[in-house]
């Protein structure tokens, strides 16, 4: 169990107490090393009366502690020989973890060997004070109120209590911290400087290396709130449960309604409130909303009771008979989420809506027609609204899938269809094969698609699939041509036994092993990829469920970027690997410095994004070349050289997102897909101008 820090401080002396008990083992009996050190400041000097704590590494219960002396020394001696973590918690102050980590689960395990002395010296992160006084509305001091300070940037929290005279002063480390405090005993509400009840709202305030930052509140008034929850037809409801929450939904208080559907929430700090309303099997917000964005805003007054009633919205139903949106004609089999499927009717009925705005899900699971939702379809009560949206046909791909030596059908192969440069690792398996061998792609976009197809099974290879059996070269795959509102049978999937690829990778200029390499045949979306490896610490990788061909593999690490076997830039140019049906390929790869492309990501004014990230793609394959998070309007990735790309994006500025292919307009004002050509060494600069109503 991981204790907070606070909880975890409360328990030292338990915890150091509860190792010391009659009938333990002697420490002389065991093997035992000790642990010392030198602890300094910040600027260098000793730092002197610092708590040292030795933990258990995994639970972090205290194994023993000591004091640093006068100029930063300290030791533990008497330890069992294994790994433990160390601690350094300041005088009124947050607690830091060898080696130069604010959290004890990011800190670096040390070993003790028995008979010798492990040497853990460390120097304290700069830290500043916060201090203040709190007071009540009449200002007098409100005494032994507990402080929490909470780093903005991360989850590091230091306390403080103020004394009788409303004053508190706590070390924290340099940076915005939030600060905050429950005022109401036995209430959980809290409150954050200055004056706010939603952690959104509260004030940022900076601790800087050596100084002071003073932070004053005066607390919160409270009042009070009370209602009345009614059926539409103004029955009480009983037992209902009511819940409170800030505008921004961080923190308030619940209570349930009484036998005659009254509820009271007696104490609540002064502020904006939004109240949620469930029966059990409705919810519902005030004043007759469906959501909580959508909810009425209540103000609670100090020393004042506020009061609502609510009456539960009656309920209408929702007819819903989709049609083809190219020829208008009925849709016999599909679905509506929520309320079910049609089952060869043309229609699904939605029963039971709120009186209000709905969102519906369309989909088919024939995959002949693509999903659709609708937004906003509007409900009354005791009335069913009747709609009939249209569907896009998409094409479907259908085959079978054998075992290429037994002819014997396979269920749990997957197969995904690509049209050209959209390849891509998939984050899952796609449409799979039933007991029958039996699988259907779609709904697809009229186009040429080849597929790829994976499976959970360890015995099969992927494979691209050709015309009479698998390919690891998309090149070699079978082209299908798929048009909206057709089904198309494609080339039957023979699947062979799995090979795998093993190595080693390094870095071309210095021969070192790197670590948290990826490793694939195909690249993915950042962050997402199934059936791929990642190189450990000796740089050593394994690639497995890959067909017994000749495949391109792709390394992918910062700082090196995407690079293919052989040092190639593209899947097309890459050297293969040819895998073996049972047996494992060796292929070692060093990889050789990137280029970079750099460049600004903003709005045709100048706007920075602030977040989302770019993709550089290669232009003969479309596979990502480099991928970078966008920080302050700015992306930087590593890039081969000798390569031509262009970029995606997926940006967000505020509430805003936009994602798109990058286009520039040619000397005739077309926007077409701008390219780059990376240099061998130095910088591409490329600046983005994204609109974000347009993408």
């Amino acid at each position: 169990m991981r204790l907070s820090l606070l909880r975890r401080t409360g328990l030292v002396g338990l915890v150091v107490a509860s190792l010391v008990v009659p009938g333990a083992v002697p420490a002389q009996a065991a093997e035992t090393g000790t642990v010392s050190g030198r602890l300094t400041t910040s600027t260098g000097v000793g730092a002197a009366h610092v708590t040292v704590y030795v933990y258990e590494p995994r639970n972090f219960f205290v194994i023993s502690r000591t004091d640093t002396d006068a100029d930063g020394n300290w030791s533990v001696t008497g330890l069992t020989t294994g790994s433990y973590a160390v601690g350094f918690r300041l005088t009124d102050g947050p607690e830091q973890f060898y080696r130069q980590q604010t959290s004890p689960w990011d800190a670096d395990q040390i070993t003790v060997t028995a008979d010798e002395t492990t040497t853990v010296d460390e120097q304290l992160l700069a830290t500043g004070t916060i201090s203040g006084q709190i007071r009540d509305t009449a200002g007098n001091p409100v005494g032994d109120l507990l402080l929490e300070a909470r780093k903005v940037d991360s989850d590091e929290v230091v306390y403080a209590r103020t004394g009788p005279d409303g004053r508190y002063r706590m070390s924290a480390w340099v940076g915005a911290h939030r600060i905050s405090f429950a005022p109401i005993e036995g209430l959980w509400q809290r409150q954050y400087v200055p004056g706010e009840i939603d952690e959104e709202e509260a004030g940022e305030y900076t601790v800087t290396a050596g100084a002071e930052t003073a932070v004053d509140d005066t607390v919160l008034p409270a009042g009070s709130l009370s209602g009345t929850l009614t059926s539409a037809t103004g029955t009480p409801i009983a037992d209902a449960y009511v819940g409170v929450n800030t505008v921004n939904m961080r923190g308030g208080a619940d209570t349930r309604t009484a036998s005659d559907g009254t509820f009271t929430v007696p104490v609540l700090l002064a502020g904006a409130y939004k109240i949620m309303f469930d029966t059990g099997s409705r919810q519902q917000f005030y004043d007759g909303k469906l959501t909580h964005e959508e909810a009425d805003v209540i103000t609670v007054q100090g020393g004042q009771n506020t009061t609502v009633t609510e009456s539960i919205l009656g309920t209408g139903s929702v007819q819903v008979s989709a049609v083809d949106s190219v020829t208008g004609a009925p849709i016999a089999d599909f679905c509506a989420s929520p309320g079910g499927c049609s089952n060869g009717t043309g229609k699904v009925v939605v029963t039971g809506l709120p009186e209000g705005r709905h969102d519906l899900h369309l989909y088919t699971n024939s995959r002949r027609y693509f999903a659709r939702d609708l937004l906003g379809v509007q409900v009354r009560a005791n009335q069913t609204t009747q709609i009939s949206p249209a569907m896009r046909p998409g094409a479907v791909i259908t085959t079978t899938v054998v075992d290429a030596q037994t002819g014997a059908a396979l269920s749990g192969v997957c197969l995904a269809a690509f049209l050209p440069k959209r390849a891509a690792l998939l984050d899952g398996y796609g449409n799979c094969s039933d007991q029958l061998g039996r699988v259907s792609v779609g709904p697809l976009a009229t186009g040429t698609y080849k597929l790829f197809a994976t499976t959970n099974r360890d015995t099969y290879g992927r494979q691209w699939v050709g015309p009479a059996g698998g390919t690891g070269d998309e090149r070699q795959a079978a082209a299908v041509e798929a048009t909206a509102g057709t089904v198309v049978a494609g080339p039957q999937v023979r699947m062979d036994r799995a090979g795998t690829i093993s190595g080693t990778v390094t870095d071309a200029a210095t021969g070192a092993p790197l670590r948290d390499v990826f490793v694939s045949v195909l690249t993915g979306h950042p962050g997402v990829g199934a059936e791929d490896a990642t190189t450990g610490a000796d740089g050593r990788y394994t690639l497995t469920k890959l067909g017994p061909y000749a495949w391109p593999v792709v390394f992918g690490s910062h700082p090196y970027g995407y690079q293919w076997s052989g040092n190639a830039v593209s899947r097309f140019t890459a050297t293969p690997v040819t895998v073996a049906a049972g047996g494992t390929a060796t292929h070692d790869m060093a990889m050789r410095a990137a280029s970079r492309a750099t460049g600004a990501v903003t709005t045709p004014d100048g706007t920075p994004f602030t977040g989302g990230f770019v993709i550089a793609r290669s232009v003969d394959t479309g596979d990502i070349a480099a991928a970078d998070w966008v920080e302050n309007g700015r992306f930087d990735v590593p890039v081969l050289g000798q390569q031509r790309i262009y970029f995606t994006y997926e940006l967000t500025l505020g509430e805003e997102s936009v994602s798109g292919t990058y286009r520039l307009p040619d000397a005739d004002g077309v926007l077409r897909v701008a390219r780059y050509t990376v240099p061998t060494t130095g910088t591409l600069t490329a600046d983005l101008v994204v609109s974000v109503s347009t993408g």
